[in-house]
């Protein structure tokens, strides 16, 4: 396979969405039974993994983004505070519905992650493609199992993919995953 078809498929494969659906799987059935934890899960599954996907979908057919892919520091803003509003519709239901305190913690992380990646993107342009796999990681280490820590290797075959692209730079892929990597820590650590 060719280095940049194989890049291509680590950063569809490895891309936030994709994460999203592993990690509220993973969450959803260790913390709670039956048919919350698929009602759980289908949150998750809707509002951080499906719906930020047909948000910025939708966004690049009405010409407000000019790729899915928000190559351009300067369109990431706005589309990253609308996803934020989808993670806090998430947070909103699942307090509502006494989700178990794992299932608030990540919805938490991926709020804040995305919250300060927006902000950092009206400066510089951050790797939020790492962000989405370090921080899920490191949730999975810290809720689940140390044992999930293993995924980190992952962010070798992106971190190479998104510069290979010319997506990022080597700092700006290693700022968002340390980024994510911290702030998951705090929240988890402050909720768990």
């Amino acid at each position: 396979m060719e280095k940049k078809k194989l890049a291509e498929t680590f950063s569809l494969v490895l891309q936030p969405s994709a994460i999203a659906v592993l990690l509220y799987l993973v969450v959803s059935f260790s913390f709670a039974t039956g048919w919350r934890a698929w009602f759980f899960f289908l949150i998750g599954l809707l509002f951080v993994g499906i719906f930020p996907i047909l948000l910025v979908v939708f966004l690049t057919k009405k010409g407000k983004v000019s790729d899915p892919d928000l190559p351009n520091r300067e369109e990431r803003f706005f589309p990253y505070l609308m996803i934020c509003g989808l993670y806090l519709l998430a947070l909103v239901i699942f307090l509502l519905t006494s989700a178990p305190l794992p299932l608030v913690a990540i919805t938490c992380c991926y709020l804040g992650v995305t919250f300060v990646g927006a902000i950092v993107s009206l400066f510089w342009k951050i790797s939020l493609h790492l962000a989405g796999v370090a921080g899920p990681v490191t949730a999975m280490a810290m809720i689940i199992s140390p044992y999930w820590a293993f995924l980190y290797l992952l962010l070798l075959p992106l971190g190479w993919a998104r510069i290979y692209l010319a997506k990022h730079d080597l700092y700006q892929v290693v700022a968002g995953s340390v980024m994510s990597i911290v702030i998951t820590f705090i929240i988890v650590s402050s909720i768990i």
